[in-house]
């Protein structure tokens, strides 16, 4: 299960034109011609979110792809995948699904690609022939001759109010069954029961080329993720869809640290595959039977507090940020001991410095000014020992959340071949600007730019 595809949303274009950035950076240096904010603007002026659909791994967008229909073809617009998504599969298997749509349509594909890009050999592994070239791009068909049968993937959709009549009706189809078995015949009071709690921000349709097969409801909370519901009309049961859903939903499980709760009627082959799943029975109350799923990697969240620096403080955590910078700053050919070491002695201000503190010791600290319009986070380091344990995530939304109850952005600088480009992109930080020394970043609070995206 390497991803699951969603229907983009007006929201995602922040997050998706930086995507396109990372994605075509490689290819347009090779020609002279990468400018972020021009890569940028192109694609925020020309989002289609209904043509647009999200690449997910869990809770994190992988990259995303454009497919426009056309009167005589389609035209596949955008495939973009982060750096550190490609060479796994994924576009492959993205193009074995637009080929798929392809058939189904009676159509080619058309797309095209910069000149001199791995992405031209990847296209022609794939079957596509170059037709033409034009200023730096090359254009390339894939006829319907050469196009074999296949079944597109299916696609989540968001839900809207118009949808809870036809989804209630799945519902039943996908249901009645199982609810006559558990002597459960009020069909309109199940039905009342289900408009009264359908929340389209919570739901998502299961579409395929068209064709709703089923819907899901997932909710996060501060502690688990339940799993509200997964129906599938009788006709789509039986083909995987349910498995590869859950799958991601326990991928995200994984990456949140986080148990999955839910609930099957008693009598319900949904046990069966719930427990096939790697669920474990809980308990039971009236109809209902209920699950937990615990990702193997759950720990316990970690247990931290702040404590305002002081004075003395400063050889502690002039070791930690040598500690923490060590292999960034060699990896960007600036590593010189001393010379940072006075850096960081010239710009030390208790006044503004916090400590990370965690099993009565100093895990990390950071550096943090409040200035008129934004919070300008100068640092954030760890001791290695203290990397990967969440604890940066946390320290992170509680910044977040201090920003938000002041209306106001956090920015940062970050070196350009640090890892933790990677790291604050993933926390929903824009890269704003690049410098030869130094990438700007900036978080708005609006929860727009962010990589992570609830089920």
């Amino acid at each position: 299960m390497p991803f699951i595809i969603y229907a983009a949303e007006p929201h995602d274009a922040d997050l998706l034109a930086n995507i396109r950035v990372e994605a075509m950076r490689e290819s347009l240096e090779a020609v002279g011609r990468f400018d972020p904010e021009r890569v940028r603007e192109r694609f925020l002026q020309n989002f289609v979110p209904a043509s647009t659909f999200k690449l997910m791994r869990g809770t994190y967008v992988l990259g995303f792809y454009t497919l426009l229909e056309q009167r005589s073809h389609l035209e596949l617009d955008h495939l973009c995948l982060l750096p550190e998504a490609q060479g796994e599969g994924v576009g492959t298997e993205v193009l074995s699904h637009v080929k798929a749509m392809a058939y189904v349509a009676g159509k080619p594909i058309h797309l095209d690609a910069v000149q001199h890009s791995r992405a031209n050999h990847f296209y022609r592994r794939n079957g596509f022939r170059m037709i033409h070239s034009e200023d730096l791009d090359n254009y390339y068909e894939l006829s319907l001759e050469h196009i074999e049968p296949g079944t597109p993937a299916f696609i989540l959709k968001r839900a809207e109010l118009a949808d809870a009549v036809q989804l209630a009706d799945l519902r039943h189809d996908a249901m009645k069954n199982e609810w006559a078995a558990n002597g459960l015949t009020d069909y309109p009071l199940a039905r009342r029961h289900f408009f009264e709690d359908f929340k389209p921000v919570d739901t998502l349709k299961i579409v395929r080329a068209g064709e709703l097969l089923g819907f899901t409801a997932v909710r996060e909370y501060a502690d688990h993720i339940h799993l509200d519901m997964v129906y599938l009309h009788p006709r789509a049961q039986g083909q995987g869809v349910g498995g590869q859903i859950v799958a991601n939903i326990k991928e995200q499980a994984t990456q949140l640290n986080k148990p999955i709760r839910l609930g099957a009627l008693r009598i319900s082959n949904s046990n069966k595959f719930y427990q096939a799943q790697g669920f474990h029975f809980t308990h039971n109350v009236e109809f209902n039977n209920y699950y937990e799923y615990t990702p193997k990697c759950f720990v316990e969240k970690p247990s931290w507090h702040l404590k305002p620096a002081c004075t003395n403080d400063f050889n502690l955590l002039a070791d930690i940020r040598q500690q923490a910078m060590k292999d960034n700053l060699e990896a960007n050919g600036m590593f010189n001991h001393t010379l940072y070491q006075q850096i960081f002695k010239d710009s030390f201000d208790p006044a503004s410095t916090w400590k990370i503190v965690g099993d009565n010791e100093v895990l990390g600290f950071y550096v943090l000014w409040d200035k008129q319009d934004h919070l300008y986070l100068e640092r954030l380091y760890f001791h290695p020992k203290a990397q990967g344990r969440g604890v940066g995530a946390g320290v992170l939304n509680d910044l977040k959340q201090q920003a938000a109850e002041q209306n106001k952005s956090i920015k940062l600088e970050v070196l350009p071949n640090s890892r933790a480009n990677a790291f604050y992109l993933r926390h929903g930080f824009e890269l704003v600007e690049e410098r030869e020394e130094e990438s700007i970043y900036e978080c708005r609070g609006d929860g727009k730019l962010q990589n992570r995206c609830r089920i």
